[in-house]
């Protein structure tokens, strides 16, 4: 099976997005969901050279590694 990388399902960088957390373009996107989760984020931000170039959200991680979110309620 091939590892998704984060570089599948990036999306352009909104402002006002920290930037730390963050992961890279070719960072995997279970690392992307691992930071999401622990730190209680919908989307973070993906750096090259220590400036954002993208981000990815939560949403599309699981999406793309076959997984559904939970029912907040």
């Amino acid at each position: 099976m091939k590892t998704k990388k984060v570089d599948e399902i990036i999306l352009p960088y909104k402002e006002g997005t920290p930037l730390k957390p963050s992961v890279t373009i070719s960072d995997k996107i279970i690392n992307a969901v691992e930071l999401m989760v622990n730190y209680n984020l919908t989307s973070i931000a993906v750096i090259r050279n220590r400036r954002p170039i993208g981000l990815v959200r939560l949403e599309d991680a699981f999406e793309k590694l076959g997984l559904t979110l939970p029912n907040k309620g």
